[in-house]
């Protein structure tokens, strides 16, 4: 009986193991492309785009449904943006992810500035996803106003305090020593230096790229990156994700910020190309409104399959910590309503907006409480 005390030890490893990953819990964030506010431009074009009422059911919640193929989309209210917030927080998700553009498009900066606005956060914190090519433009002239950002009390942090900051497709003007400039910049102002997550298409160049920066880890902004009316099931883009960005990273020890993806699918902008995708040579429907069903099939994800797949991605960031030391995850989105991956609960025609998805999802990270109505 000697050897008893070490037996059960043993035996409960494992328990004491599970347990520390449980108080080890994800930071998990949805990115938020806010081309739904205001009256410019990019909301009359994805108005556009998500007019035919086979695509309705994708449409945001504070939609208005004017009449065939006409819609009206504008979230332009400190109450609807403060009513996103509870939604989020109800959901379980940590922070968001703000594309920021600064003064290039001010009607995209409508929501994080009335996020900011906000007095009752809920605990909800955020982050910035810069575009590599707006940085190069903006230069370091550009990094006043980031650390600025970093100040915010609201900003989200990993690792003991750094600011988390995304950089989707990589500089090439702003090199590893302008960037270092930018921690240096943090850390005079009594900060920690940023933590710089690079998002690209393919792990293994997005590692030599992330390494040519001094950035510290790699992600993803989407699954996609093709514009075609024929895309695959979501459970195979999950297949994928898995495959070609989870495994790759933990096979080749690439140090990430798991990447998940609520789906991709776009085909509003393939049938309506925007201006902004002179590209994408548009597919018109000549189906009559009034004779038009919802375009739900396989390519869209169901809340099972979505929960199923964010439940997978908690699991596998708790079990690579080793690669993945801030326990972020990053989710393809908040309302990328037109691309085809959102969390945000949607229009209905009854006026009671639609959050199976949130209800989903809230079953994975806060399970046992209801989702806000």
């Amino acid at each position: 009986m000697k050897h008893l005390p070490t037996l059960i030890a043993l035996l409960l490893a494992p328990l004491a193991a599970l347990h520390a990953g449980e108080s080890d819990s994800p930071i998990v964030r949805a990115i938020r492309w806010d081309g739904w506010y205001g009256e410019g431009g990019v909301v009359k074009q994805v108005e556009r785009s998500l007019g035919p009422p086979k695509y309705h059911f994708r449409l945001p919640w504070f939609t208005k449904v004017i009449g065939g193929d006409k819609v009206c989309i504008n979230g332009d209210s400190q109450e609807i943006v403060e009513k996103e917030i509870a939604y989020a927080a109800e959901a379980g998700l940590n922070y968001w992810a703000f594309v920021d553009y600064w003064e290039e498009a001010s009607d995209l900066g409508i929501a994080l500035r009335r996020y900011r606005a906000a007095k009752d956060k809920r605990g909800v914190r955020y982050c910035l996803v810069e575009e590599g090519a707006r940085m190069d433009a903006m230069g370091t002239r550009g990094w006043r106003r980031l650390v600025e950002h970093f100040k915010d009390p609201h900003y989200q942090t990993v690792l003991d305090g750094r600011p988390l900051l995304f950089l989707f497709v990589k500089t090439r003007r702003l090199g590893k020593e302008q960037w270092r400039e930018l921690g240096a910049a943090s850390v005079a102002a009594g900060l920690k230096p940023p933590y710089l997550v690079l998002m690209g298409w393919q792990p293994e160049q997005d590692a030599k790229d992330m390494a040519a920066l001094g950035f510290d880890a790699v992600s993803a902004y989407a699954r996609g990156g093709n514009y075609s009316m024929k895309q695959p099931a979501y459970a195979e883009q999950c297949a994928l994700i898995r495959r070609d960005r989870w495994e790759k990273c933990r096979a080749l020890r690439i140090p990430t910020v798991t990447f998940a993806s609520a789906g991709w699918d776009t085909r509003p902008r393939n049938e309506r190309p925007p201006s902004w995708m002179p590209e994408v040579t548009a597919t018109p429907d000549s189906t009559p409104p009034d004779q038009q069903k919802p375009l739900i099939d396989s390519v869209t994800a169901t809340p099972d399959e979505l929960a199923a797949h964010l439940r997978e991605a908690v699991e596998w960031t708790q079990r690579n910590h080793d690669i993945n030391p801030s326990r972020a995850i990053i989710i393809y989105a908040w309302n990328e309503h037109d691309e085809g991956g959102w969390l945000t609960p949607t229009w209905t025609a009854d006026g009671k907006p639609n959050t199976a998805r949130l209800d989903a999802i809230r079953s994975v990270f806060q399970p046992g409480k209801p989702i806000l109505k």
